[in-house]
């Protein structure tokens, strides 16, 4: 095995690289992204797309969400283009749309949980009906703006108490009460029978 072979793997000095080599073509559109040509990043959705629809749908296992996954992968990617290194920037589109997808998984299933909470559901079942998103987006029109933005984090953005607290800059003993309040004032308003929260 003697000779001086290179390969994709190991660097003619013995100096290995991780990641996988872009093409030269690609490796010019990139180029052309971080210089902010549009059409360019339309060259990537396209090469892409596919691939990461793919991987949004088995992660969330709804069609549509998946496809708002992957519209808000390439938005952040348009955004953070600059930071990309010159490699295949597959794994790194990847990267962005499972993040995004896990995002919209949980925001989902807080919301199902906050609906569940106030008995809309019905039977376990896991369908948000139409009728209960509404009397619920109903509801949160009627609570303060300080027990709404309460609310929004800690069910839709998924952050936790103590990250909602700190995001609203009050304590998190404060925060425990306004949520415990606006989940009550929200039973009262879409009439639900449950009595603990």
């Amino acid at each position: 095995m003697g000779g001086s072979k290179t390969s994709p793997v190991h660097g003619t000095l013995g100096v290995y690289t991780i990641g996988m080599l872009m093409d030269p073509a690609l490796g010019r559109v990139i180029k052309r992204c971080r210089e902010g040509d549009r059409d360019a990043f339309e060259e990537v959705v396209d090469r892409y797309g596919l691939q990461l629809l793919r991987t949004a749908r088995l992660i969330l296992r709804d069609q549509a969400l998946a496809e708002d996954a992957v519209q808000e992968t390439f938005l952040r990617a348009w955004q953070r283009i600059g930071s990309l290194r010159d490699e295949d920037p597959g794994p790194w589109l990847n990267r962005i749309a499972m993040n995004e997808s896990i995002s919209a998984y949980r925001r989902r299933h807080r919301f199902q949980a906050l609906t569940e909470r106030f008995g809309r559901l019905g039977g376990g079942k896991h369908q948000v009906s139409s009728e209960a998103r509404l009397d619920l987006a109903h509801a949160l029109d009627q609570l303060s703006a300080e027990q709404r933005a309460a609310v929004a984090l800690h069910y839709y953005q998924d952050l936790s108490v103590e990250d909602t607290a700190k995001a609203l800059r009050i304590p998190v003993d404060t925060m425990k009460s306004r949520l415990k309040t606006a989940l009550r004032r929200l039973r009262d308003l879409t009439g639900s029978e449950e009595i603990s929260a």
